[in-house]
């Protein structure tokens, strides 16, 4: 089973590099029809939200494995001020469901 840091961390490495979230195995243990779902569901939550509004906010400091330090943060502070977003008995922070929403968006 894929623990929430293993989730996070692959969300982060899809994103970190818009191309391989279009390479054929880049959704390997993950269903890229999910991941799709999952960010359109956010989407729904937050329909201004654009591909560069999104990276901007998860990657301030720009794309690349070193941001996923401060993508766990974000998601902390997400849980302890009550950020969540609900998806199918999945309960993700704020910043996980931005995460799918980007992907879903450079797919």
């Amino acid at each position: 089973m894929t623990s929430r840091r293993d989730l996070l961390a692959a969300l982060v490495a899809l994103a970190a590099t818009p191309a391989l979230a279009r390479a054929p195995d880049a959704f390997a243990g993950l269903d890229p029809a999910a991941v799709r779902r999952m960010g359109e569901a956010w989407r729904k939550l937050h329909p201004n939200a654009s591909i560069r509004e999104l990276t901007k906010r998860l990657f301030p400091a720009g794309r690349g494995p070193d941001a996923l330090p401060g993508l766990r943060a974000q998601a902390a502070a997400d849980f302890r001020k009550g950020a969540v977003f609900s998806y199918r008995g999945w309960r993700l922070s704020d910043t996980e469901g931005a995460l799918f929403a980007l992907l879903s968006l450079e797919a």
